[in-house]
């Protein structure tokens, strides 16, 4: 069955195809930016810890507010708020985001920014380092093995940490993820990939299945502080919250009873 990713990812393997950038010098211009906050980190201080993201709306679920979003504004109320992490959705047809507010964002805050897109190459990562982000979001079931190895030891190369999104951890059974000198986090979706429906039990039924090496985050579906209190018995160093934070009258407030639960 055709799902709302495969559509996505369709759109995104043609842009991949017309992208004929030299790779040499988009990885030239990666090493003359200056790092960001390192993500891992953030993500293992004590505590639950708020990836806020910042997205206009989704093939699902629509506009997330009906006033204008100002990226560097939404991420002054998450800084506010204590958020460990700022997510910036960057993909442009479905979700209204554009890799300016991940520059925007970047210019303006202190801790990691997560580029959250649909990434498929060196150049998309690269994209993400050039423009700001300490880390960027890969998809597992987006690629296959060698592919997503590729990309896991290219982004070490360029000084990216990754939010390596799995939604069953048999996607990277046997992945030396060590020995591709990968940091960052792995990222348990509750969200189905046919229905666009969140399962709100499938992060607690994997977290056994992924080992402490690194840090592990829930993302999709997560409404409020219960959620949040569950998710960090149940083992989980982070939370990823888009629509929830995006929908509330008080942004900062809302990241601080997240942390809180």
């Amino acid at each position: 069955m055709a799902t709302y990713l495969d559509a996505i990812l369709s759109y995104h393997r043609r842009r991949c195809m017309d992208d004929s950038r030299p790779l040499d010098g988009l990885m030239a211009h990666c090493k003359v930016v200056p790092a960001g906050p390192s993500f891992e980190s953030a993500l293992r201080a004590p505590g639950l810890g708020i990836i806020a993201e910042i997205k206009r709306r989704s093939p699902s679920r629509g506009s997330m507010t009906t006033t204008d979003v100002v990226p560097a504004e939404v991420a002054g109320e998450y800084c506010k708020g204590g958020a460990a992490a700022i997510s910036v959705l960057t993909d442009t047809p479905h979700f209204g985001g554009e890799l300016g507010d991940l520059r925007d964002v970047a210019a303006v805050v202190d801790i990691p920014v997560l580029r959250k897109d649909f990434l498929l190459t060196e150049r998309d990562l690269c994209d993400a380092r050039i423009n700001g982000a300490s880390a960027a979001l890969i998809i597992a079931s987006a690629m296959d093995r060698p592919a997503l190895e590729r990309l896991i030891g290219f982004s070490a190369q360029i000084g990216l940490e990754l939010l390596l999104e799995v939604h069953d951890p048999a996607e990277i059974a046997g992945v030396d993820l060590v020995g591709l000198g990968f940091h960052g986090a792995i990222g348990i979706n509750q969200r189905d990939l046919v229905t666009f429906e969140v399962d709100p039990k499938r992060a607690l039924a994997y977290r056994e299945r992924l080992s402490d090496v690194f840090p592990v985050v829930a993302e999709s579906g997560i409404q409020g502080p219960a959620d949040a209190q569950v998710l960090a018995a149940g083992g989980y160093d982070a939370i990823l919250v888009g629509e929830h934070l995006m929908r509330a009258g008080d942004r900062a407030g809302m990241v601080r009873t997240l942390r809180g639960y």
